[in-house]
């Protein structure tokens, strides 16, 4: 009878053990049951179906793996749209390679765009500057903005999370601005370059699942804007 109450009495930590993990299993996956990819692109199809272009030069090319670039740098405004005018709240995020940054340009990802010039923009810029933006026809408010390195020839993931009024850009997986703006509340994705070339990549929308933490830019690359007073300027190119 000793020996069977040991058996037992040894039995217990391991069923506890057990059902701890298996508690952490579901509280995992009840977090993450909600989120889908409704959206994904790597181009190594060769072929740029479900986009609709709107200015610029774009092909499918070769950097490694299949991607999508855009080469002529005179134009001010050179676009890919892709994805439902529908999607409310979701992250969306691409691999982005400057090839040339031109005076007043910018290389940048697009989110909840609802016309051919409304969307928000997170946009990699000259002079080392990242600026997460709500873009309304020639109106440009800068929700929030960070000094960081912005090279050519270089591969950055951006990111831009919706949900609600709630905004936020980042940059290889660091939020670099969040902001609450209601300007735009839907809208398909895009990639876009201004007076500047650029490769993209790996381009994914999920909607759902749990949303990254606010983790504010390294004080040493800057400090977001703070998003209770975003500033308004005109954007000089012509549309």
């Amino acid at each position: 009878m000793g020996v069977h109450s040991l058996s037992r009495s040894r039995s217990w930590p391991l069923i506890a053990g057990l059902a701890l993990a298996l508690t952490f299993g579901a509280v995992v996956l009840s977090q993450n049951a909600f989120a889908a990819t409704v959206f994904s692109d790597n181009f190594e199809d060769g072929n740029t179906d479900g986009w609709s272009k709107s200015g610029g030069d774009w092909a499918v090319g070769t950097d490694g793996s299949r991607v999508l670039t855009q080469t002529k740098t005179s134009t001010d405004n050179a676009r890919q749209f892709a994805g439902s005018t529908g999607w409310t709240d979701y992250s969306v995020t691409a691999r982005v390679k400057p090839l040339s940054l031109g005076s007043g340009g910018h290389v940048g990802l697009l989110a909840r765009s609802t016309g051919a010039t409304v969307y928000y923009r997170l946009a990699l810029r000259p002079g080392n500057s990242v600026q997460l933006q709500a873009v309304n026809g020639s109106t440009v408010t800068v929700l929030g903005s960070v000094t960081r390195t912005v090279s050519t020839g270089t591969w950055y993931t951006l990111g831009i999370e919706t949900s609600g009024s709630t905004i936020r850009g980042l940059v290889d997986g660091t939020v670099i601005a969040s902001a609450t703006s209601s300007a735009i509340g839907n809208g398909r994705i895009g990639l876009q370059t201004a007076y500047s070339s650029a490769s993209f990549d790996d381009v994914a929308v999920v909607t759902g699942g749990t949303p990254t933490p606010t983790t504010p830019a390294p004080s040493a690359t800057g400090s977001p804007r703070p998003s209770a007073s975003p500033s308004r300027t005109p954007d000089p190119r012509p549309r």
